[in-house]
Parts: structure tokens; sequence; C-alpha cells
């Protein structure tokens, strides 16, 4: 558990620069060569899933709403 009148402390020096501490910038090279592969298999599924599942969805809204399971008032949200 870090000591937080010490950090306090620190916080609360005069200027900027004892207050700021300098990091090193992370290298960027080694995430720029590790870059995923999105084949168009996999975005076929997910373009077609996506719309099957929201298709689903609005017949099971539909279907419960034309059923009376589910009572959509849109006239009463005045």
């Amino acid at each position: 558990m870090p000591d937080f009148e010490a950090l306090i402390r620190h916080q609360q020096q005069p200027t900027t620069n004892q207050r700021l501490k300098v990091v090193d910038a992370p290298d960027f090279q080694k995430e720029k060569n590790e870059e995923p592969i999105i084949t168009k298999s996999g975005l076929f599924v997910n373009f077609f899933g996506g719309f099957i599942g929201s298709v689903i969805g609005t017949l099971t809204i539909l279907f419960l709403y034309i059923n009376e399971y589910l009572p959509i008032d849109l006239l009463k949200l005045k």
C-alpha cells in the first residue's frame, strides 16, 4: 500500500519540473509487425450473423406484440 502522505507531498512540489517525471516512449515497432489478420470469410460470417440476429430479434418482438404478450402502446407515450 503506497504512502499517501508522501504521494501528496510529491504532488505539491512548487514547480512542474519537480512534480512531473519523463518516461521513455514505448516501442511501437514491435506492435506494428503483429497486425491481426481478418479474412474475408470472417467478415462474411460476422455480417450475416448480425443481420440474421437482428431479423430474429425483430420477428420475436413482432410475434410477442401480435399475441399480446408484449403490450406496446405508442400512443400513450405522449
